[in-house]
């Protein structure tokens, strides 16, 4: 497989970061990649930034989400016009993640693997920034997620992903458009799946050149929290299974 990305950025009023990001992504990267930069309105003030930088970058694409609002009906339009297999998903504000892009690609294409997942709380990883009481309820919950389920990925409900373009596209979600929960959902049907998987340390710091944070308690606390206990449903099943066929 070769090692060409296409990144996918959805943006929600992220000017104060697009600018910052996209440069960053070509001052720092070595290989051949486009950036798609996904949209869901047109008064988005985002887009006066992304046309500029389209001018200046050939690579650039921007994209109108179609689809419903929403971070994961973003990335499905742009994985729907990506031109390579190698897909990224990273959130705009989220810059210091790049410095991992390379590693992350390579275990795609030199060892194969289907899907890696930034991790912010192992081997390495960190988190800063942010909102505390989101910050607290995603690494405990990700903790005892792994620690019930035995789950390989750390940080399952990290927007940063990597993956073949054909494992998207085969995962059927079920979970509503709220904030990043998609991605939680994402990890664990990926696993049950039955694909080659891992993860690799991120220093994540939230909004650290600005804007507005989307995360709002409750309805995020409970499509994760529906996310989770599906979740240790499945593993429950998905576990049982693997011991059966071992002895079988």
């Amino acid at each position: 497989m070769e090692r060409k990305l296409s990144i996918i950025l959805p943006v929600c009023n992220e000017k104060e970061s697009l600018e910052v990001m996209v440069r960053l992504l070509h001052s720092t990267l070595k290989l051949t990649f486009e950036i798609l930069i996904v949209h869901d309105t047109l008064e988005d003030n985002s887009i006066p930034i992304a046309n500029l930088l389209s001018k200046e970058f050939s690579n650039i694409k921007l994209v109108h989400n179609k689809k419903g609002r929403g971070v994961k009906n973003a990335i499905d339009s742009g994985i729907e016009v990506s031109s390579y297999n190698i897909i990224l998903i990273n959130a705009v504000d989220e810059i210091f993640p790049i410095i991992a892009i390379e590693n992350m690609i390579n275990l795609i294409v030199e060892k194969n693997y289907d899907f890696v997942s930034g991790t912010r709380y192992s081997k390495g990883g960190l988190r800063l920034g942010g909102s505390f009481l989101g910050g607290f309820l995603s690494k405990f919950g990700n903790k005892l997620f792994q620690f019930l389920t035995n789950i390989p990925l750390s940080d399952c409900t990290t927007g940063i992903k990597m993956m073949k373009k054909c494992v998207w596209n085969k995962v059927n979600f079920t979970s509503k458009p709220i904030g990043w929960a998609f991605s939680f959902e994402l990890s664990i049907r990926v696993w049950l799946l039955s694909y080659k998987i891992t993860d690799f340390p991120l220093k994540s710091v939230d909004r650290l050149f600005g804007g507005s944070s989307t995360f709002k308690p409750i309805p995020w606390i409970l499509e994760y929290g529906k996310c989770f206990i599906w979740g240790l449903k499945k593993a429950k099943i998905f576990n049982i299974k693997k011991i059966n066929d071992k002895k079988n």
